[in-house]
């Protein structure tokens, strides 16, 4: 503490000593009052220049005869000898020892110098007018009652004019190369500036970084990952660019002096610095397809103006490089090229733009940023494999090789150019610091997920983070593109033979929804966090035809055809005769409104998304399900659904893979095709006679007077709602689709374990009774219906006397043992409809799925099931193990089905309402969900089944038949 306060004392002399030679006081006192009357403080030095000529080592480290040449021969030695109000940055001549044996300019010793190179090495170490180190962060404020703001400036004007920065270009070459407004220089030299306004020094203070959360301490603090070096809290160096002063606050007659590590070379803009470094040749190119020259007269009268002063040779004309920019110079907007022809794209800012500001706070208070892929991530991003390999392949005119990629890249349209350089240009460098990442959005305000791994890293392993004089560039080891040209979407958006799927994708973006999907898809499929493994059919494969499910019950099934067109709705559709059994199109029957096929589509597009695990690659398994439940099956190059796996139709086959930033797209030159088989017309179908006593079993409860002998429940309420429960003890119903549909179905994707011939037999040898043994018991009391139009309950009152006493208690015996029989056959079937599709593949996770079958209570009752390498596991209820073996052809299993629900009845149906997936496993064991002794029977035989069954029957009247 005693350290800093007497370095404030002496920095306040300091201040009040500089103020006075300054004429910032304009009273008359003695000006060497500040320490002993009548000397020179002791902390006062000589002129600049006669400092650096005599250093006084209590100050300054080694000579300065590299600088102070500098100074002589640029004609500024008087300047710095006599009194005004410099500051100077030198570096001394063992730093300029290392500067000649690795520079940028390729100098070697100081006789090699131009004098343009001079003029930067002298100026922009030189601010024109005197800042202590402590002050370099200040800016004037009258807010403040000081008048001056802390911690607020991150950069100061330098000494360098306009005129000390003109390059003479010799040719065209070495111009930018895409750009046609640069074709007139075309044979003829050029002399230019990259931007007409004064460079600015960029300084790290503590003061400043404090103020703005400029992390400084531990590991990877903002200051490390950004210089290069850690901070040492504990001097609380300051920094010029990554240059660190070693002797600061060297006072002078005429101003001050900071002593420099090393050399300080201007590093120019961002513009010129991508340019230049070696590592950004592809961006920088990219970057400038939005230059162009502007003639500069300032600086060519100012320039030959010098030149008559000096003897030097006059100039034609000076042109300054400058960009297309919604802020530029003064921050204005520069949308007007050199002819005055209005520009469409603008960059976010002017990365030439020597004294940038960002727009908000101080002028001197902030830099841009941007986040710069090296050439290594440009070239893993464009060439083949590459997430924007399909650029290439749609827009490059050459093979798409290493060599022949800078014109590849000039080949994109300038539009998407655009879109991807605005995704990594930031306007603010301190919103942008490493600490910070988190923050920083992309071009659709969502997180861009950057971290430091994303920065490449140099050689001695610092990450490489390049500080120009208006910005700091991150340079990445990968790109981030915009979300749009990353996401597994953007094959189709930018290729001219995925039109259809495009249009269908992007239904609704910008407000646009000329098919009125009313899906948003675009913006499904731009989730960043996902993994896709996405499917779009060419426009040739649309050509090929898609099968219209609503129409196969039809007395004429149709075929659809989608093609793009030139006018809203973008995307036509025609219908054709469709001969399902030799899998044939026929003659044309006309074309469709977009309501006429927006269901197909939207199932077309659901069918074709496949939502995978994090880090989950395809072809890890065989089948994948698809975003609405449907399932895929994927080998090699192809992929297929039901009804190419079922039938005759073609598979899809790609032969084009994007990796993508949310997954893996692939070019399909067929359409997925559907099931077009229900779980029912499987089980049923006279190919699968092995089902027959299960689908007996299924189909057995065919009259309500079962149900209304078994329960007054079913009696007691009104003609719905007992319509709904007794349906709920209906295995297939009528909904509206191919054939009937699984009744315990809604929306979903299950699993039917389906039991064979032989399985039912063990079920039946465990007491599973057949419905042919509960129309026995009924038919035994049948007589005593009037057309089924009786309440059995009645019949059993005291004051009916129909039946004896005797006769009422077997009445009531039967009913009940009716009722458990319904109820376990009823549990039976359930308990073999799972939800969620689980195929035997590959990899199977071990997992617990529930059933259709729910207990006492209403919890649905499970199975566990778990696999691999083709094989199923399931472990029911009652411990038992049942296995389900693909790899066996003499069964039935991987079977996928679709249960439809059409706007209306099949045969005249045109829209999907809705669906339900399920695949069908064959299964020569039954399960049981009982975990007691494994029999079926057990409520109604044995001793004691009287009293189960009477509290069966409470049990049920009370709770059970609410279940479904």
């Amino acid at each position: 503490m005693n350290d800093r306060k007497h370095r404030l004392t002496k920095m306040t002399r300091q201040l009040v000593y500089v103020a006075v030679l300054c004429g910032g006081f304009t009273a008359c006192h003695d000006r060497f009052d500040l320490d002993e009357p009548g000397h020179v403080p002791s902390w006062l030095g000589q002129s600049v220049y006669a400092e650096l000529q005599n250093p006084n080592p209590e100050n300054l480290t080694g000579t300065f005869k590299n600088f102070l040449r500098l100074i002589d021969d640029l004609g500024y030695t008087e300047v710095l000898s006599k009194t005004g109000s410099k500051t100077l940055f030198p570096a001394n001549d063992e730093a300029f020892d290392r500067f000649y044996k690795s520079n940028q300019w390729g100098v070697n010793r100081y006789e090699d110098l131009s004098e343009t190179q001079k003029k930067l090495l002298l100026f922009s170490a030189m601010l024109d007018n005197a800042i202590l180190i402590e002050m370099l962060s200040n800016v004037s404020d009258n807010t403040y009652s000081s008048g001056v703001n802390p911690g607020v400036a991150l950069k100061h004007t330098t000494g360098v004019t306009v005129i000390d920065s003109i390059t003479h270009v010799p040719g065209r070459d070495q111009l930018p190369q895409n750009n046609t407004y640069w074709d007139k220089f075309e044979g003829r030299d050029m002399h230019m500036v990259m931007d007409n306004t004064r460079p600015m020094m960029v300084h790290f203070t503590a003061e400043q970084m404090i103020r703005n959360n400029v992390s400084t301490e531990g590991e990877n603090s903002d200051f490390e990952v950004v210089t290069g070096m850690p901070y040492n809290e504990e001097e609380k160096s300051a920094y010029i660019f990554r240059n660190r002063i070693v002797h600061g606050d060297v006072t002078c007659k005429n101003g001050y002096i900071h002593q420099l590590e090393n050399v300080l070379v201007p590093p120019g803009n961002i513009a010129e610095l991508l340019r230049t470094n070696g590592e950004s040749f592809y961006f920088s190119r990219m970057l400038d397809r939005f230059s162009a020259p502007y003639y500069d007269a300032a600086s060519t009268r100012n320039y030959n103006d010098a030149a008559l002063m000096t003897g030097g040779e006059l100039i034609d004309s000076v042109f300054q490089k400058r960009y297309f920019s919604q802020r530029s110079q003064n921050g204005a907007v520069l949308r007007y090229d050199p002819d005055g022809n209005n520009v469409q794209y603008l960059l976010d800012y002017d990365p030439g733009w020597n004294t940038y500001t960002s727009g908000e706070g101080d002028a001197l208070s902030d830099l841009a940023a941007i986040f710069v892929p090296t050439d290594d991530a440009m070239k893993q991003y464009f060439l083949e494999g590459g997430s924007g390999a399909f650029l290439i392949d749609q827009y490059g005119k050459l093979p798409n090789t290493v060599e022949n990629l800078a014109q590849n890249i000039d080949s994109i349209p300038i539009s998407i150019v655009h879109a991807f350089v605005r995704n990594l240009m930031k306007s603010s460098f301190l919103r942008t610091v490493p600490s910070k990442f988190g923050n920083v959005m992309d071009d659709a305000s969502d997180p861009m997920g950057l971290t430091t791994d994303d920065i490449n890293r140099n050689p001695d392993g610092t990450y490489d983070v390049k500080i120009a004089n208006n910005g700091v560039a991150y340079m990445l080891n990968k790109v981030y593109a915009p979300n749009r040209y990353v996401a597994v979407s953007a094959p189709a958006l930018l290729s001219d033979n995925m039109k259809v799927f495009n249009v269908a994708i992007n239904d609704g973006d910008n407000g646009s929804s000329p098919l009125s999907l009313n899906l948003n898809f675009y913006a499904y499929l731009l989730a960043m966090g996902a993994n896709y493994a996405f499917f779009i059919p060419t426009d040739a494969a649309f050509k090929n035809f898609y099968v219209d499910p609503t129409r196969l019950q039809n007395v004429q099934p149709r075929a659809l055809k989608f093609y793009p067109i030139a006018e809203s709705p973008y995307v036509g559709c025609s219908a054709w005769e469709y001969d399902p059994v030799n899998n044939l199109v026929l003659d044309s029957i006309g074309t469709l409104r977009p309501a006429q096929f927006k269901s197909q589509l939207i199932d077309i597009l659901n069918f074709h998304t496949i939502v995978l695990g994090d880090g989950e690659i395809m072809g890890q398994n065989k089948y994948y399900k698809s975003k609405h439940g449907g399932e895929v099956m994927f080998e090699g190059t192809q992929v297929r659904s039901g009804a190419q796996i079922d039938g005759q139709l073609a598979p899809s086959v790609f032969d084009r893979v994007y990796n993508q930033k949310n997954g893996t797209t692939y070019a399909i030159d067929h359409i997925i095709q559907a099931p077009q088989k229900s779980v029912y017309s499987v089980l049923s179908d006279s190919l699968n006679p092995q089902f027959t006593d299960f689908m007996e079993l299924c189909s057995g409860l065919s009259a309500d007077s079962l149900m209304e002998f078994a329960s007054d429940r079913m009696m007691d309420i009104n003609t719905v709602t007992r319509r709904r429960r007794m349906d709920g003890y209906l295995t297939f119903i009528a909904k509206n689709g191919l054939t009937d549909n699984v009744n315990y179905f809604n929306s979903f994707n299950y699993t039917v374990w389906a039991p064979d011939n032989e399985a039912m037999a063990k079920a039946f040898a465990k007491g599973l009774p057949h419905w042919s043994d509960i129309s026995a018991i009924y038919d035994q009391w049948a007589e005593y219906t009037e057309d089924g139009l009786v309440k059995w309950s009645t019949l059993l009152s005291d004051e009916d006397m129909t039946l004896s006493p005797y006769q009422k208690g077997l009445l009531q015996a039967d009913r009940d043992k009716v009722l458990a029989m319904i109820e376990e056959i009823n549990t039976f079937i359930r308990y073999h409809f799972q939800d969620n599709s689980v195929y035997a593949d590959n990899i199977v996770e071990a997992n617990e799925y529930s059933t259709a079958s729910a207990d006492t209570l209403g919890v649905r009752k499970k199975l566990h099931v778990n696999g691999g390498n083709g094989i199923l596991n399931v472990i029911d209820n009652g411990g038992n193990t049942i296995t389900v073996n693909a790899n066996s052809t003499d069964k039935v299993v991987n079977q996928m089905t679709r249960d439809y629900v059409f706007n209306t009845l099949a045969r005249v149906a045109s829209e999907i309402s809705t669906s339900s997936f399920a695949v069908i496993h064959q299964v020569s064991t039954p399960f049981n969900s009982h975990s007691d002794n494994g029999r079926y029977d057990s409520m109604w035989t044995g001793s004691g089944a009287r009293q189960r069954l009477a509290s069966f029957r409470k049990l049920y009247d009370s709770v059970l038949y609410k279940r479904y």
